[in-house]
């Protein structure tokens, strides 16, 4: 239970720093789409968000994070249920 509370948490805050809604935030990762997420974001970090994404080592960080992890769980990402 403790990740699903991290999860909705980072949902929830990323949520408030993009300006789009829980939802579109799931529905962008489940679709793979990431320009919809970020296009109500402010320019600063619209460009941290796409310095992660095309540096293939900060992603890498990322998605091993268990924050991240949970939350690829939670979107469907796991394979073997």
């Amino acid at each position: 239970m403790a990740d699903n509370n991290n999860v909705n948490k980072l949902l929830n805050e990323l949520s408030q720093r993009l300006g789009v809604s829980e939802g579109q935030i799931k529905n962008a990762a489940k679709q793979g789409n990431v320009q919809d997420m970020l296009k109500n974001a402010d320019s600063n970090q619209k460009k941290k968000i796409e310095s992660v994404l095309n540096d293939p080592e900060k992603a890498k960080q990322i998605l091993n994070s268990p924050q991240a992890q949970a939350l690829i769980k939670l979107l469907g990402g796991e394979q073997n249920k």
